[in-house]
């Protein structure tokens, strides 16, 4: 077929190709780059945006539990009056919409044990977190849509499903300009459950993600995430495994 062509023509079809070889991989690049999202498949983070804040001396990616982010929590990490949490998070910087979510198992012996999903302003020192509380036995726990020192929404929900010390649940933070949203949802539940909206006013940049920590002094926490979604701009993955699934059906879901 290449002795049909002229010279000109062999000339002009080299040119576009050596243009659209280093495009293809700068898309993949920026789908990659713009996607908060990361499956925690693997033996790694597998977006390259996370940072950590107060880094826990124990956690891996897929080692303790395949497929899963497990934190093994410290005392004396309590996201309250400020913020001592382990939080694994990504600097969003002037984001004027996100929609997150995540499922994990929190595993706790301890007085108080916080988790869940978090965008705060380090120049306000203030936050909108959707968050699991663990507790003694009588309690269970609650279901806390907060920020610093303040409830955000609706009351606290008391959480009185599964067993004390154990559960799984999944956990949805949405942003719209300067309103937030939070839900949740028990495990094997279709349904979101809406705990809340609220009007805060964050100055950026943000940093949003994950986070763990042992509230009290003493006791024990481990909190196994099994992925970080992001609704609007789904991570990019290769076929087959837990991702496919994940990924796939968030798309069918919304």
């Amino acid at each position: 077929m290449m002795k049909n062509l002229t010279f000109g023509k062999i000339v002009y079809i080299c040119a576009v190709l050596s243009l659209l070889a280093p495009m293809s991989g700068l898309i993949s690049t920026v789908n990659a780059a713009d996607s908060f999202g990361d499956p925690f498949d693997g033996n790694k983070l597998q977006n390259p945006n996370w940072k950590w804040q107060n880094e826990p001396p124990n956690w891996d990616v897929g080692k303790t539990v395949e497929g899963r982010l497990y934190i093994d929590c410290e005392p004396n990490r309590n996201l309250w009056q400020g913020d001592a949490s382990h939080f694994l998070y990504q600097d969003i910087a002037d984001t004027e919409m996100f929609d997150v979510e995540t499922h994990f198992r929190a595993k706790w012996d301890t007085s108080s044990g916080v988790n869940g999903l978090l965008v705060k302003s380090t120049e306000d020192n203030d936050w909108v977190t959707i968050k699991f509380w663990g507790r003694d036995a009588a309690a269970k726990g609650h279901i806390q849509y907060q920020g610093r020192e303040k409830g955000l929404g609706r009351p606290d929900v008391q959480w009185r499903f599964g067993d004390w010390g154990d559960l799984e649940m999944s956990m949805r933070l949405k942003k719209e300009g300067n309103t937030y949203t939070a839900w949740y949802k028990a495990e094997g539940d279709e349904d979101w459950m809406d705990i809340g909206e609220a009007i805060v006013d964050l100055t950026p940049p943000l940093w949003l993600g994950v986070y763990a920590g042992v509230a009290a002094g003493a006791g024990n926490l481990e909190v196994e995430y099994e992925y970080f979604t992001d609704n609007m701009n789904a991570f990019p993955v290769e076929p087959g495994g837990k991702a496919t699934t994940t990924w796939g059906a968030v798309k069918t879901r919304y």
